[in-house]
């Protein structure tokens, strides 16, 4: 799906998934992302290319064992991240700087690795 500039993107995460799989997006392009939770349990978007994406699911991996008073997103130090909880909506806004492949993975315990992912390819 092409992504026009200004539009938001909406994005439904359920569970284990996105409703999207493929984003094309222009090079420095500021894209919002609107995402829904219509699933049980929360998830989370973190956007970043393939190791971004390795390292930010070990990190998370490492936070799981924490409480949950420890870990999450969305308290605004991470602009490149974001948890929605059950039935809740959140915004992420991000401009792809330089052409690639990028993704949109939740890191949630297992979702990453079950496929819970979005590629974005920015040209």
């Amino acid at each position: 799906e092409a992504v026009e500039a200004g539009s938001p993107v909406e994005i439904e995460m359920h569970d284990i998934g996105f409703d999207k799989t493929t984003l094309t997006v222009a090079a420095t392009t500021e894209v919002e992302f609107e995402f829904t939770n219509t699933g049980k349990i929360p998830h989370d978007a973190f956007i970043g290319d393939h190791a971004a994406q390795l390292e930010h699911d070990a990190e998370m991996a490492e936070m799981a064992t924490m409480t949950s008073m420890d870990m999450g997103h969305g308290d605004g130090t991470d602009e490149q991240a974001i948890t929605v909880e059950p039935g809740a909506s959140g915004s992420l806004t991000y401009t792809f700087d330089t052409p690639g492949t990028y993704e949109i993975g939740c890191h949630q315990p297992g979702h990453y690795a079950a496929g819970m992912t979005i590629t974005v390819i920015v040209t």
